[in-house]
């Protein structure tokens, strides 16, 4: 898995992907949460008050094309930190071989 701090700031942790077949963000802090939203258009719109979920201080999210459908997995998503720096780890799979 792969990880890195995220900040106050919206940032992008997915971008969109055709290939998508599932992902996984976990939130590593202890107390800081972090939320995150799936993006349609160009803007960064995750907030604390316009997120699709909020992962609290060690939880996890995960999404597949199976369970969640094509168009959740394969959009962008954004994440934002509610407070400090709180580390995300995150890991995608992909329909494809390399």
């Amino acid at each position: 898995m792969s990880s890195r701090t995220i900040t106050t700031g919206a940032e992008e942790v997915f971008p969109r992907s055709r290939l998508r077949k599932s992902f996984v963000v976990q939130n590593e802090d202890s107390t800081d949460t972090v939320f995150i939203k799936r993006e349609r258009n160009d803007a960064l719109t995750v907030s604390s008050t316009d997120h699709d979920h909020r992962l609290a201080g060690g939880s996890s999210i995960s999404v597949n094309d199976l369970t969640d459908g094509k168009e959740a997995i394969q959009d962008r998503w954004t994440v934002i930190a509610s407070a400090n720096t709180p580390r995300i780890s995150f890991f995608e799979t992909e329909d494809v071989e390399r």
